[in-house]
């Protein structure tokens, strides 16, 4: 049987869609993650990542509070795009500068520099002026009132959810933010520290708990001592 003109279009255009159909579809493209992304970690805790980039390993990494955690290879996805799946599970957590390294999934997320962030910086002094971002609060910023070691507090407001945030000091990432805390150096002030609320929004009172971070490159410092995923980090 032979196909007139009009008969060979047809079957060609047919046959072309058949082709279109059997094609697998275009891959999602990969998630930005940086520093101030929200997350939830074992589909639970809100909490926002410090930093993400590669590991001296090449492997991708994010960091967060180890308090968001209560266990290795607990999963964590974006609180804003949840059905984007699981974008890294927790490799290691440190209590102590309550800090946890997450490996990203490549295949969901990529990482890339906070916008605003030109590099890493020390711990802040007192009279510094500090910035924080997160997933409750925002951003905010206010004067540091202690530093301690790899610890220092600051009147930058922060609530629940904002945990593992980054802390900056004129656009270079110097903390991860930890939770609500009165500085030793307050001494008997330090007594109405468990009567200040913790700061739930901005505006709401220049009167709450100050808030407590850790020295980033401590915390990277830590990671590399140990060996452990996140050592060596570099920034997207």
């Amino acid at each position: 049987m032979r196909f007139t003109g009009l008969a060979k279009l047809a079957v060609t255009a047919v046959m072309a869609g058949a082709t279109a159909l059997a094609a697998p579809a275009a891959a999602q493209a990969a998630i930005p993650v940086s520093g101030g992304t929200p997350v939830l970690v074992n589909g639970v805790a809100g909490c926002t990542l410090t930093a993400a980039g590669y590991d001296a390993a090449g492997t991708p990494v994010a960091f967060t509070a180890a308090h968001c955690s209560d266990r290795i290879n607990a999963p964590v996805i974006l609180r804003g795009d949840p059905g984007a799946g699981v974008i890294g599970t927790v490799a290691t957590r440190n209590e102590i500068l309550d800090y946890s390294v997450i490996r990203l999934n490549p295949g969901v997320v990529v990482p890339v520099r906070q916008p605003g962030v030109t590099g890493r910086g020390p711990a802040p002094e007192f009279g510094d002026v500090v910035c924080k971002d997160g997933m409750s609060t925002g951003h905010t910023c206010g004067i540091t009132w202690q530093r301690d070691g790899a610890e220092f507090w600051s009147h930058a407001c922060a609530g629940y959810g904002d945990s593992g945030g980054p802390v900056t000091r004129d656009g270079r990432l110097v903390g991860l933010l930890s939770g609500g805390h009165m500085p030793p150096a307050a001494g008997s002030v330090g007594s109405i520290g468990a009567l200040l609320p913790s700061c739930l929004h901005p505006v709401q009172s220049p009167v709450f708990l100050p808030a407590l971070a850790y020295s980033f490159d401590a915390i990277v410092a830590d990671a590399t001592d140990r060996n452990w995923p996140g050592r060596g980090f570099r920034m997207a």
